[in-house]
């Protein structure tokens, strides 16, 4: 999603900055955004709250909200495709290599 929207925006997103949390967001709030979305992941309750406050302050609570669901909307989605046992089509994993490259997805293994 985020590779998508940057472009139609027409901004340029570093995806590796993002996939080993360094940054390289130059989008407003971007550091702020990648730390919460980082611990949503992390599931440390003390961490994610510091860090939901943190975007609350840049910015607002409505914003921090609308973050929040966005970040439970992907849990819901990936939750979902996973208990379907849904899986991409080959063509769809080609045209999104570099991303998956990029994020360093193929190297991810499920909290299960």
């Amino acid at each position: 999603m985020l590779s998508w929207s940057s472009t139609e925006a027409g901004d340029e997103v570093d995806l590796t900055g993002v996939a080993d949390g360094s940054g390289g967001l130059d989008i407003d709030h971007g550091d702020e955004l990648l730390r919460f979305a980082t611990q949503c992941a992390e599931r440390d309750d003390d961490a994610l709250a510091a860090a939901r406050a943190e975007l609350t302050a840049a910015t607002d609570e409505g914003f921090m909200v609308d973050a929040a669901a966005v970040a439970a909307n992907f849990e819901m989605m990936t939750r979902l495709a996973d208990s379907t046992g849904a899986r991409m089509p080959s063509d769809v994993l080609e045209s999104r290599a570099s991303t998956i490259g990029a994020m360093g997805v193929a190297e991810l293994t499920s909290r299960r």
